[in-house]
């Protein structure tokens, strides 16, 4: 029995989308880690991520515990978001803006975000960096988060549209 290759490339094309999804479906979890093995004077002690996993056109909370050893007066936090590795989102803050300053000992940062209810559902990584006043690197930690689609009951064309009413008019 002959088996044409158009319906070969059906089957590969299938077999791939199920295996994308259940590998999507399974590494839901966050997997915290530091940057690297450099003794920073800042501990990021992790990162806990509110809801998990992360739903599209839902808030988010960021919250990350740590521990300074030596006083930091102020700085920069950068946050940079990746999407299957390519860059989609930097952000940098006031360090004082997001905590008492100056900082010696445990202390929190914390960020909510609503997220639009369009945002791709996929695997992310979160980059957390803490620069001294001088931009020297004073910690840094990244996690992997997953966002899936709001249910399709739950985020409807009018949601949308409510929440980014601009696009309705253009």
């Amino acid at each position: 029995m002959a088996v044409s290759m158009t319906s070969m490339n059906l089957v590969t094309l299938i077999l791939g989308a199920v295996l994308l999804a259940a590998g999507a479906a399974s590494a839901v979890g966050s997997d915290f880690r530091p940057c690297d093995s450099k003794n920073y004077p800042v501990t990021i002690k992790d990162v806990v991520i509110d809801p998990e996993p992360v739903v599209s056109g839902d808030l988010v909370t960021f919250t990350i515990p740590a521990y300074a050893s030596e006083e930091l007066k102020g700085g920069t936090v950068v946050v940079t978001v990746s999407l299957y590795g390519f860059k989609v989102h930097t952000e940098r803050d006031d360090l004082c803006g997001k905590t008492e300053c100056p900082i010696k000992g445990d202390f929190s940062l914390s960020s909510s975000q609503a997220l639009p209810v369009f945002t791709p559902p996929g695997q992310y990584k979160l980059k957390f960096q803490v620069l001294d006043l001088n931009g020297k690197e004073q910690a840094c930690a990244s996690v992997g988060f997953a966002i899936v689609w709001k249910s399709s009951r739950d985020a409807t064309v009018a949601d949308m549209i409510e929440e980014h009413p601009s696009v309705a008019s253009a």
